[in-house]
Order: C-alpha cells, then structure tokens, then sequence
C-alpha cells in the first residue's frame, strides 16, 4: 500500500479512535437529555470508520464485499441514533417512544440484511469490484434501487435531526448558538461527504470520504462537549422548564389560532374544557364549543362560570394576542385561572360590609337614641348604665362608618392627581374639629408642597390616625406635619402625646394577622395599613418621649411634583419623635 493509501487508512482510525474517546465522555454523562443516544452516535461512528479502514487494506473482492456488512452495521446506528440525540438535546425526549425507535430502525435494519445478501438478489448494488484509490482498496458498483432508497432515509433522518438543532440557535440565541453551530456543521460536512460518496462524485469517486469526514464531525462535537460543556447546558433545560412551568403553574392555559381554533392546552386547563379525562382530544375544536363566554377580541379579564359538570367553578379568563415577526396576529393564548374561592370570599365581605355598616349602624341608630331616653327618666344612680349603652352604640355606629371607608374609600380606583399638603391637612382639621370640638389638634404643611396621590385615599388613611388618637389618648394634644426628606420624598407624621398604641395592636398590624392572643380592638389601624399599601407609601411607628406615638406616612421623591420647602429639620425632629426606633411597613 502507497504512501497515500496509509493516509487514508490512518484518517479513518483516527475518525474511529476520536468517536470512542467522544462515545465514553458522553456516556458518563449518559443522566443528561440526549446523552445516552448521542453516546450510541458516536458509537456508530466508530464502528463505521474503523471497519473502513479494515476494509481499506482488503483488495480481495469477495472479502471486500462481506466487509459492507461492518461498514452498513455502523451506518444503521449513526442515522437513528443521531435523530434521537437531538430530540433528547432540545427537550422533546418524549417523542422517542417504543413504536418511534421501533419504524426508525426498521429501514437500516432492512437495509443491513440486504446488504449481507447482496449478491442474490441486486437490490443494493450488483457489478461489485475493487477500484483501488492512493493505493487503498476503494470499490465500485452499480447502484440498485434500495441503495437509493437507503440513502434518501438516511439523509431526511439527518436533516430532520439538523432542523431540530437549528431551532434553539434560533429561538434562544447566543446561549445555545456555539454549541447548535458546532453540532450542526461537523453533521453538515459529514452529510456533504456522504452525498457525493452516493453519487460517485470527483475526485476520487471511488473513496468515500465520509468515515473520514466524521473524524472533523467527531471534533467538534468534542469540542462542543468539552469547550461548551454541551451536557450541562442544554436547549432540553429550557424547553422543558417552560413546559413543567405551564403545567405546574396552576392556572389553565390555552393556545388557539386566529380563528379560535384549540391547538394545544395545559393539565389545569382541560377541567374548563370539559377534557378531565386523559384520553379526550380537544385538539382541533373550537374554543366557542367548550368556553362559548369568552370573547377572543376582549384583553380585559372575563368572568367564565361553569356548572355543567355539577361543581360550580368560576374562572376569570385572560385573552393576549400572539403575533408574529410582521405584528400579525396569528393566534391567542387565553389563560384561566380559578376564583371560585375568591369570588365567595368577595361575596361573603360584601354581606358582612352591608351588615356592619347599614343593618347594625341603622340598629345602633336605634339602640343609642334609646339609651339617651332612658338616661333622662331612670333613677340618678341607674344613668351610668344607660350612659354606657349610649357609648358602645356610638362606638359601633364609627365601626360602621370605618367599614365604609373601607368600602368607599379603599376601594376607590380614581387615579392619583396633584394635591395640596395645606388642602389635604385643612380638609382633615375641619373634620376633626366637627367629630370633636373640643379636640387640641393642630396641622403644619408648607404652602409649597404638592404631592400626587389619591386624595381620598390618603384623606382616610389621616383621619383615622388622629381620631385614634382622640379617641384612645384622652386629653392629649395631636399634632400633623409635612415635610420634606432630604432625598426628595416628603412624610406626612401625627404626633400625639396619649399613652401610645398597645404593642398587641402594633403586632396585628405589623404581621398582617390577627389571632386569638394578637389582634386590634378595631378597624382603623388596618384601614391605616391598606391604605398606605395602596398609596405606595411606607407606614412606621415611633414611641415619643416620654409619652405618645409617632406615625409616620412616607412618599417617594417621584411623588413630589412642586416646591423646595427646605427640610426645617427643627420642627419636623419635634414632631416625628425618634425616628430610629421606627418599624417600617
């Protein structure tokens, strides 16, 4: 054998030696998506291009001839197996069923039989001859149909497997890019070699590069392998946490095409389908068929109530546009998520709502006029009875009206404008003054400063910090100041000097829940709360000395939309009390 013809013979072990050192990383790996069938890849490989290089040194023509049948073994691992690697690399690993692996192999199987039998029948090739190439034993042969039968299954098995890799190059970009290139051109170069050894194509007709080619092809997987660290950054992760993500999520999801048309739905989704069982398709079916309340034209959120399967389910169903790279709208993803629960809660607080704040106002109402009566025509040792009647009616006729605060205010969905300081504190100082003439309450706000907020909200949230000072602190003084932060934002702070806020109504409002050893006496501190939370403000709480309570309602600076007050540091200190013992909220 020349020069040359060594070369050759020393190319495809070098392919062959590159796939088993490619083979055995990949199996270590073999717990990864894809491994192991890309370890059965490079398997093929080697089979393939060291039973060539056998086959390179073997010029007896019917020795030659049996050695096709090593070579095709290798063949009918490298296409089946390559199709499945990339299923497993690009997270569609469920495809590859038993029946699927099953009509994969069957054609190679097929094929390698016929090419153990050959000469009997001519279906793979017939005048088959040695051609010697560079001093290799290199053959010749007229091809015979299933030959290019073979040939065509091998290469749409391939290209199929390429498809499936170039996609997460294009749908995730540079994170996967290296390593989909990679994959991809050492199968391209293969794939070309393998054309023209199909064909006979010069130079070198005879000599199929292929084998040796996967040499290159085996590089490069290895390089993707090792450089990129092709087994623990896997397209599949992706693809298959956003398709755990939908089905765990919880809310159902549903994919449907410009004309309503049902394409694909998640687990939670098939309840509202009226598909609980695995086996019902809904595939293919109109939307309107199953859920014929939801309008795909509407992005608001729809209520949907379902009954039909004798549990009643209320669902609030979301319809979003999917468009396509021309800002077509090619179809809609409608999610619905149950509220059942939701919806019978709301319902439950509107009853109770009305039943505090109407039914048991109208009845204290009552039951306080009476108490005023009896107070005048009972024995003078009877009045502090009655006058205690009159005062609890009174304090659960303000529980009613805080229950409508909570209801009118709260709920109230104005959007925020610009505001005064002086308005909001002039309106809460009439207020006050009208529940309580003979309150000592005092306000302070530059003339300046201006906020944007919900007024009505914010209103509510001051009114019920200083009446729960008049309220609980006796005879004390309440003070409200305005002021600006030094990064902009400004702090609305009531101050009273009263015995301070128990720390078990503090510990209710702080957690956010109430228990039977920790709960408030009322509505105002959690009306305070909501509040806050709804005006994007923070709400902290300071012990002053010696006595009283510091509350403090603090704006962000894109909440000041006027004036430079200067931050008169002296009366502001005076008014929030010590501001390092603060619990922010």
């Amino acid at each position: 054998m020349v020069t040359e013809g060594a070369a050759v013979v020393f190319l495809a072990l070098l392919a062959g030696g590159t796939a088993v050192a490619v083979a055995a990383y990949a199996w270590r790996n073999r717990g990864e998506p894809g491994a192991a069938a890309f370890a059965v890849l490079m398997c093929g490989v080697a089979v393939w291009s060291l039973s060539y290089a056998v086959a390179l040194t073997v010029f007896d023509p019917g020795l030659r001839e049996a050695m096709e049948v090593p070579l095709e073994i290798g063949k009918a691992i490298v296409a089946p197996a390559w199709l499945l690697f990339a299923l497993g690399y690009t997270g569609r690993g469920e495809y590859a069923s038993g029946r699927f692996v099953a009509a994969l192999v069957a054609v190679p199987a097929l094929t390698t039989l016929l090419v153990a039998t050959a000469p009997a029948h001519g279906l793979m090739w017939t005048d088959y001859r040695v051609a010697p190439t560079v001093g290799a034993a290199t053959v010749v042969f007229d091809p015979g149909v299933w030959f290019y039968v073979h040939a065509a299954f091998g290469w749409t098995v391939i290209g199929t497997g390429m498809v499936f890799l170039l996609e997460p190059v294009l749908s995730y970009g540079a994170l996967y890019r290296d390593q989909g290139v990679a994959l991809i051109l050492g199968a391209a170069i293969s794939f070309a070699a393998h054309v023209k050894a199909t064909f006979f194509v010069p130079p070198a007709p005879a000599l199929d590069l292929t084998p040796l080619t996967l040499a290159v092809t085996g590089l490069l997987f290895g390089f993707a392998l090792f450089r990129f660290e092709l087994q623990g950054l896997l397209p599949a992760t992706q693809a298959l946490g956003r398709r755990a993500a939908i089905e765990d999520v919880g809310v159902g999801l549903v994919v449907v095409n410009a004309e309503g048309t049902v394409i694909e739905c998640n687990a939670a989704a098939r309840p509202v389908l009226g598909a609980d069982s695995p086996d019902a398709d809904v595939a293919g079916t109109a939307l309107a068929t199953h859920v014929p309340a939801v309008d795909l034209a509407d992005p608001e959120p729809q209520r949907v109530d379902l009954d039909g399967t004798g549990e009643y389910r209320v669902y609030e169903a979301t319809v979003s546009d999917i468009g396509d790279h021309h800002g077509r709208t090619v179809g809609y993803t409608v999610t619905f998520a149950d509220v059942t629960d939701r919806e019978a809660r709301r319902q439950r607080l509107e009853v109770l709502n009305r039943v505090l704040r109407h039914n048991l106002r109208n009845d204290m109402t009552v039951v306080v006029g009476n108490a005023d009566l009896l107070a005048e025509r009972v024995a003078e040792e009877d009045v502090p009875l009655a006058d205690a009647i009159g005062r609890r009616g009174r304090a659960l006729q303000r529980l009613g009206e805080k229950a409508r605060d909570v209801e009118e205010a709260l709920g109230d969905d104005d959007p925020p404008h610009e505001v005064r300081a002086t308005a909001v504190c002039r309106d809460l100082l009439r207020r006050t003054l009208e529940a309580y003439p003979d309150a000592d309450v005092a306000v302070d706000a530059p003339d300046d400063l201006a906020v944007v907020v919900r007024e009505r909200v914010l209103g509510v949230v001051l009114w019920n910090l200083v009446e729960n000072a008049v309220e609980h602190g006796g005879d004390v003084a309440v003070r409200v100041a305005v002021r600006r932060e030094d990064d902009g934002g400004v702090r609305f702070v009531v101050a009273d000097d009263g015995p301070g806020i128990p720390e078990e109504e503090l510990e209710s409002v702080r957690t956010g829940t109430e228990t039977a050893l920790s709960h408030g006496s009322g509505l105002g501190l959690w009306v305070v709360r909501w509040g806050t939370r709804l005006l994007g403000a923070t709400l902290s709480f300071a012990d002053r000395d010696p006595t009283g309570t510091a509350v403090t309602v603090r704006f962000p600076p894109n909440a000041v939309v006027d004036g430079d007050t200067g931050s008169d540091a002296d009366s502001a200190g005076d008014t929030d009390g010590d501001t390092d013992g603060d619990t922010d909220r």
